[in-house]
């Protein structure tokens, strides 16, 4: 069921510490780094992992945040190979049950906590806390956020417990684009928050309020060269630029609205 759900992540910015106040969002990167040391450059790779996290929260904390409608997460010098890695289709995952050929498509797992009231009402005393368990899939181009969660609600916002008002066993669909962060290649993960996760009801509205996400370090043996999943080719001097972009959703009183933060981070 999609209902009362959600929505992204993502997964969506982030390997460092950055605030930054836009419109009435505050948006914070309070989880980045990389797991294995290492420069690494083009001809030498270093296969690495990931550990990233994201908060959006109300300039007023008594408040739920401005629903964000996409998400871009990228790292200077962070790329991917989701090719060489076995997948798994967004059909088979945004099904009620994942089916156990996709267990060797995880890349990741995490939590996704949230914040659903009335669209007329943003005070957090009039909205329910939905936190979700986060596992992050490889399609072969991107990566598939799976959210899954139920009864009982957590008790607090401040609970990291799982649960939510309605069983939720639902995805979203993610995909890698290739820019340039810091003028370094990098693979910028971009998805998009289905309407449905946005707002489950009528006059509901759905804001991610925190996303905590480690990606494995997986790797492979390519023509004799250990490839990763989340590799490391280079970055500018001894920091690597951080890049994480939110865009709100349009609504009857404001276009949509981007805002990116910046962040240095140990290369």
């Amino acid at each position: 069921m999609r209902k009362l759900s959600i929505a992204g992540l993502a997964l969506a910015a982030i390997f460092a510490v950055a605030s930054v106040a836009f419109a009435a969002n505050v948006y914070e990167v309070h989880l980045g780094s990389t797991t294995v040391k290492g420069k690494g450059s083009k001809t030498k790779p270093i296969p690495t992992g990931l550990k990233f996290g994201f908060k959006v929260e109300e300039t007023d904390p008594s408040k739920r945040a401005t629903v964000v409608e996409q998400y871009a997460i990228g790292s200077e010098g962070l790329v991917t190979n989701p090719k060489l890695f076995p997948k798994c289709s967004f059909g088979d995952l945004d099904n009620p049950t994942v089916p156990a050929k996709c267990g060797k498509a995880i890349v990741g797992s995490g939590l996704v906590k949230n914040a659903a009231g009335p669209s007329t009402n943003q005070s957090l005393s009039a909205s329910t806390p939905c936190n979700l368990s986060l596992k992050l899939y490889n399609s072969g181009s991107g990566m598939v956020l799976r959210l899954d969660g139920g009864p009982p609600i957590p008790p607090s916002f401040e609970s990291d417990t799982i649960g939510c008002a309605l069983p939720i066993h639902t995805a979203i669909n993610g995909k890698f684009v290739k820019r340039k962060i810091g003028s370094v290649v990098a693979s910028d993960f971009v998805f998009t928050v289905p309407a449905n996760l946005r707002h489950p009801l009528t006059g509901v509205d759905n804001s991610v309020r925190r996303s905590d996400n480690i990606i494995k370090l997986k790797t492979k043996t390519v023509n004799g060269k250990k490839r990763g999943f989340y590799e490391k080719v280079g970055c500018k001097g001894t920091k690597r630029l951080v890049r994480a972009t939110f865009k709100t959703e349009a609504t009857a009183s404001q276009s949509p609205q981007k805002f990116t933060a910046t962040k240095q981070s140990k290369c």
